[in-house]
């Protein structure tokens, strides 16, 4: 019979007809949402942590697997906990039986994971990330579920179905920051993998540089910066304290990009993401400001001159939509579009330096005409794509 008969399950047969459940919502059509309901009303019962624990132990078929760790989601993000034990080191026991997947249940682990570490105490935080960062580094087949983890965690710093205090999730946020350095080397170990780890890590990367958005000093200074009439400018830590650019994974995306027209097409989508990031994180044009901002301009001006000339029948002729070379020329117009900005950022302060330097009777600074040569190139890039015949890329101009 179908339905959660009356809201109570039977200790006995409550595995079986869980799984009779999630294999009728999957082949009887018939009744498919009579078992999907029934499996919602499951979720929420208290025995689930029991019973989920017995699905995720034992070898079941994929949908199993998903449903039990789904469960796991569904609660922790309604804060029904279970009564007793550690559940960040449970989930981490499961985990260690999905590393090679299927992507899908793990994915729903990790999230789980995450979840779990919003309910804890503020000052578990730092020894949480730790903890589960050493665990997940310790064997190679756990690689590619450490990039997940992590670039999971600014997802659901952010993520309201997780129904925590607002001020939980912000020092929840603020305490991961606080680890960056910590995170950013364990992306580069990672990186070295393999391919798929590469692009992984890069993609974990960008995430991680989106959320020093969430640093509340940054915050304070982006407010202040709407509300003043005087401009005031902002940079993020990772750029004030200098070196952003020459971090090793900045470093690549901006080589990538550059070789942008040879280069596979998720790195080179995945590196676009990590320099739209990197440039986003100031307004500034302090030398250290400055150095991360041209490090961007100079990858965008030299993937530019390698991809451009392959578009130049497009001036004429309508690019192919779906083709790999509007994939690729959409990941440097994309950042050409984001550099409007800059351009005028740093083309004003070069101006403004160079006339300070006349009127003290002084040489214009040495790093003028480097920028002056780089920003010309820029414009130039920005005209060919608005002449582009693709709409979306001659927006980017």
């Amino acid at each position: 019979r179908l339905g959660p008969g009356g809201g109570r399950l039977m200790a006995a047969d409550a595995k079986a007809q869980v799984l009779v459940h999630i294999h009728g919502l999957h082949k009887d059509f018939a009744n498919t949402q009579a078992h999907s309901d029934w499996l919602q009303h499951f979720q929420q019962a208290t025995q689930a942590w029991g019973i989920v624990h017995e699905l995720l132990s034992e070898a079941n078929d994929e949908v199993v697997h998903y449903f039990a760790a789904h469960t796991l989601v569904t609660k922790l993000q309604a804060g029904h906990l279970p009564s007793s034990g550690s559940i960040s080191q449970e989930l981490l026991r499961y985990l260690a039986n999905f590393w090679r997947g299927p992507a899908a249940v793990r994915r729903q682990l990790v999230v789980a994971l995450i979840d779990s570490a919003l309910w804890q105490a503020p000052e578990q935080d730092g020894h949480w990330l730790a903890e589960c960062i050493k665990q997940l580094s310790e064997r190679v087949e756990a690689i590619s579920c450490l990039l997940e983890f992590l670039a999971a965690i600014p997802e659901e710093a952010a993520n309201r179905k997780v129904v925590v205090a607002a001020q939980r999730r912000t020092v929840f946020a603020t305490n991961m920051l606080q680890h960056s350095g910590h995170v950013f080397e364990a992306l580069c170990k990672a990186s070295v993998t393999n391919e798929q780890c590469n692009v992984g890590a890069l993609h974990a990367f960008a995430r991680w540089l989106h959320l020093q958005h969430a640093d509340p000093a940054l915050r304070a200074m982006k407010k202040a910066t709407a509300k003043a009439t005087t401009g005031t400018r902002f940079s993020a830590d990772v750029v004030a304290k200098g070196g952003l650019h020459e971090h090793p994974l900045v470093q690549q995306a901006a080589q990538t990009i550059g070789a942008i027209a040879k280069a596979p097409l998720e790195l080179c989508r995945a590196c676009g993401d990590v320099l739209s990031e990197a440039q986003g994180l100031t307004n500034e044009a302090t030398p250290q400001a400055r150095a991360v901002l041209l490090l961007v301009v100079q990858a965008v001006v030299e993937g530019s001159r390698q991809l451009l000339p392959m578009t130049r029948a497009n001036l004429e002729m309508w690019m192919d939509q779906d083709g790999e070379l509007a994939a690729r020329a959409a990941v440097l117009g994309r950042l050409v579009g984001e550099l409007g900005a800059i351009f005028c950022r740093l083309t004003v302060a070069d101006h403004a330096q160079a006339a300070a330097a006349t009127a003290n009777g002084q040489p214009p600074p040495s790093n003028g005409a480097a920028s002056e040569a780089a920003l010309n190139a820029l414009s130039e890039a920005a005209l060919h794509f608005c002449a582009l015949r693709h709409t979306d890329l001659a927006k980017c101009g």
